[in-house]
């Protein structure tokens, strides 16, 4: 019985070279979505699934196989692999501050770790900075069994190197990825860096008051900012509320270092953000 299921995909090119191209994916609760871009920065394939990987190690590394497999990707000899982790447990730290042998020690200040997870560091040159983070051991060994040279990356990761070009043209920027009833967010004050982090929300009044809470603790008028929102379909009543209470909110732009196909318009974009950006 299969463990998977393919949601969606988009293929523009059957034949494609791995050695000449990126492969995204981008975990969730239900399975992954992932897209394959090329080393012309041109985007070759865009899909979902919905997967269980929630097992042990095996079952991770056979269901992902399987999944590429179904649509006629076989190996994993990618140019790159990035692999977004959705996790509540990361932090950053200054680069001049960081010391690698003290990564638990950063996330307990913050997060309860288990020795179930394994804990990772990335350096943003963009920023500065060390982001830190934990994720389920399995689910990582699994994935690394299949793709060794993945790099393992979190939301805020991408939200974050994303705002750092649009934040030295704004004064202020808050970016916003929606999934399901929770977000992911990141906050330049001027051009530099000062809070990311996620909240879950029941309303879209819970949802406005999370972004004018965070605005208002990092000393930023809802009238000074660019809101750059993008991830799962917001509602109407959603849109409206940002659109009363921030002055200026647009659409992140998911084309901004990447050449789309007119193929791909029939796909939502901004679902797809953490593997486009």
């Amino acid at each position: 019985m299969n463990t998977y299921k393919l949601v969606d995909l988009k293929n523009i090119e059957s034949n494609i070279v791995t050695s000449e191209t990126n492969l995204s994916i981008c975990l969730t609760a239900s399975g992954f979505y992932f897209s394959l871009i090329d080393n012309n920065y041109i985007l070759k394939c865009l899909g979902e699934f919905e997967a269980d990987l929630n097992g042990g190690i095996t079952q991770i590394m056979m269901t992902i196989k399987e999944c590429f497999k179904s649509i006629g990707i076989h190996i994993f000899n990618f140019n790159r692999t990035r692999i977004v982790c959705q996790t509540s447990k990361n932090v950053w730290i200054p680069y001049r501050l960081y010391d690698a042998t003290k990564n638990r020690d950063y996330l307990s200040t913050t997060n309860s770790v288990h020795s179930s997870e394994t804990i990772i560091a990335n350096t943003s040159e963009k920023l500065d900075a060390e982001n830190i983070f934990a994720y389920p051991l399995q689910i990582h060994s699994g994935l690394k069994v299949v793709m060794p040279k993945a790099k393992f990356i979190t939301p805020s990761y991408v939200l974050a190197e994303y705002a750092f070009d649009i934040a030295s043209l704004k004064n202020n920027t808050m970016i916003l990825y929606k999934r399901n009833n929770a977000c992911d967010f990141a906050v330049f004050k001027g051009n530099e860096f000062t809070l990311s982090n996620s909240f879950s929300y029941s309303s879209p009044e819970d949802m406005i008051y999370f972004i004018l809470n965070t605005l208002q603790q990092t000393g930023i008028n809802s009238g000074e900012v660019c809101l750059l929102i993008t991830g799962e379909d917001y509602s109407e009543r959603e849109l409206s509320l940002l659109q009363k209470f921030v002055q200026e909110v647009s659409y992140a732009n998911v084309k901004e270092n990447i050449i789309v196909d007119k193929e791909f318009d029939c796909m939502n974009l901004q679902k797809y953000f953490m593997v486009l950006a």
